[in-house]
């Protein structure tokens, strides 16, 4: 089993850097006639169709999600994805220092939940009040009031006396996560050219994946210092505070320019987010989007409950539970505990595991992001559910093996974690961390997509809240493989709910997306005929 789990590991490696050997650069195309629905990348109206069913799996291509992206685009995707970059850091952080802090405090596994869970009980908080700002006063002020308390908190979380300061500024920190996590893949999507949407929203995950790597790098690499926690802390904290100068440089998202009424400046954000588009092409893409908008007013709270949005909702706040159910985030806050029980015994050699775990994440996620606008996003969903419920069950069957054995040092059942751990990173990676975010800032309507994603953050930071302040209490209970197999069931289940209701929106303008929703019983029907197609190609 550790063979395959270290192949896997580098077959995922090679693909990624397959996907970039072969990458070709789309030829430039010149400017046709000023069309009046959205310009030249448009799919026709039977492949339009497709994608709303489901990508063709039988046609693989050889270029770059990202070929041919407008810079400017791009630059404001990655000034949006260092949130995600930073709160990575975070997470990856908090599994390396919790070994020191529960020894430095003297804290209790129950202690030792809250002080990890805190960050995403406050993100309910702030991914609510972000909603509001956003749809109110616009994207950039929600991204600068994100960065500006993620700064704060980390601050205070460097310097905390005791058990209780340290679990306060927790707090403060977790509001500007809740926000970020909101804002960031939200003010991408409404920016992007919806042929580049995938894999620039995408991005934001690929920056959580690279900050949890360098997380575990610099816990690896500080863990003979003494404080090293707290340089671990402040390290997180010094480029937010940069970060929230970003107002300076990013433009205002253009549909909420359209939705306020500003058009004309509406038409210059688009202009130079597309540039070196030509000017006609930016218009007519704005002209389709302002169309799309016309009879939107700005939503109310009660705007989420009517017929023609709520069913996109509960498939939006499904999708935002189902990320953190499966348990990535508890795992990675307690790698190090799983690892000393797979028989690493000292918190070097356990924290120098986690690298390798954030490594194979972090080139999964690189592979999704260079692809996904291809593959699609519904096919991903799928095969990632199938992949985590078998690397679950034989992550619990090894855990199972090796506790029953007495743990002591490194055994067959070790390399059986390891190469169930790289599998579960793997698929994670592939699938429900990249394209729950990216699918959440499509299927909502313009005018409550604020609202509606602070509700949906919301119900994400709660099951991550309840899986994380209750992992090492249940593993005691269940005896560590139980939570696993908890995990795979909700998993499988996940794979139903992925077959039955979520649609495939690449290449799909947004205003064309949240009308699927119209009618729940023609999008299952739709649905289970695409995956009949699957399964028969």
């Amino acid at each position: 089993m550790a063979r395959r789990g270290g192949g896997g590991a580098l077959a995922l490696l090679l693909l990624a850097i397959g996907g970039i050997a072969t990458a070709r650069a789309e030829p430039r195309r010149t400017a046709p006639p000023l069309p009046r629905r959205p310009p030249p990348d448009t799919p026709s109206a039977a492949s339009a169709q497709q994608l709303r069913g489901g990508a063709d799996l039988t046609k693989v291509r050889s270029k770059l999600s990202l070929a041919g992206a407008p810079p400017f685009v791009l630059t404001c995707a990655v000034f949006s994805a260092m949130d995600s970059l930073l709160l990575g850091y975070d997470i990856g952080c908090i599994s390396g220092i919790l070994l020191y802090v529960q020894e430095d405090f003297g804290l209790s596994s129950a202690q030792a939940e809250a002080f990890a869970a805190a960050m995403n009980s406050a993100a309910i908080v702030g991914a609510l009040v972000s909603g509001w700002v956003a749809d109110r006063f616009g994207r950039k002020p929600a991204l600068f009031m994100s960065s500006a308390t993620f700064a704060i908190g980390s601050t205070l979380m460097a310097v905390s006396a005791t058990y209780e300061q340290l679990v306060q500024s927790r707090w403060i920190q977790g509001f500007g996560v809740g926000s970020g996590l909101l804002i960031s893949p939200m003010f991408v999507a409404e920016v992007a050219p919806k042929k580049y949407r995938g894999a620039l929203v995408t991005m934001s995950e690929v920056s959580l994946s690279f900050g949890i790597l360098l997380a575990f790098l610099l816990n690896y690499l500080l863990s003979g210092i003494p404080n090293q926690w707290r340089w671990m802390i402040f390290l997180g904290a010094a480029p937010d505070i940069l970060l929230a100068l970003r107002m300076l440089f990013l433009p205002e998202s253009p549909r909420f320019l359209i939705g306020k009424g500003r058009i004309e400046q509406a038409r210059r954000v688009q202009r130079r987010i597309l540039h070196p588009t030509p000017h006609a092409e930016a218009d007519a893409e704005l002209a389709a989007i302002i169309k799309g908008m016309e009879e939107e007013e700005e939503g109310t709270w009660a705007d989420l409950f009517k017929r023609s949005t709520f069913p996109a909702l509960l498939v939006g706040v499904t999708l935002a539970v189902l990320q953190h159910a499966v348990g990535i985030e508890s795992i990675i806050y307690y790698s190090t505990k799983i690892f000393q029980q797979a028989g690493l015994v000292t918190k070097s050699s356990a924290i120098l595991g986690t690298v390798l775990m954030g490594l194979v994440k972090l080139v999964a996620e690189t592979h999704s992001l260079l692809n996904l606008d291809e593959g699609g996003r519904r096919p991903l969903l799928l095969l990632g559910s199938l992949g985590l419920t078998a690397s679950l069950l034989g992550l619990g069957l090894s855990m199972q093996i090796k506790l029953a054995a007495g743990v002591s040092g490194i055994s067959p059942a070790t390399y059986a974690i390891f190469a169930s751990l790289a599998a579960y990173m793997a698929f994670h990676a592939l699938s429900y961390g990249p394209i729950t975010w990216l699918v959440l800032a499509e299927i909502l309507p313009n005018n409550i997509r604020g609202k509606a994603m602070g509700v949906a953050t919301m119900f994400n930071r709660l099951t991550s809240y309840i899986v994380a302040s209750s992992f090492l209490t249940l593993s005691d209970r269940l005896n560590w493989s139980g939570s696993f197999y908890l995990y795979a069931a909700i998993a499988a289940l996940s794979f139903v709910f992925y077959a039955l209701f979520v649609p495939e929106t690449s290449g799909v303008a947004l205003e064309d997306i949240n009308p699927l929703f119209a009618s729940p019983a023609n999008l299952v029907r739709r649905n289970l005929k695409d995956l009949q197609r699957y399964v028969s190609h």
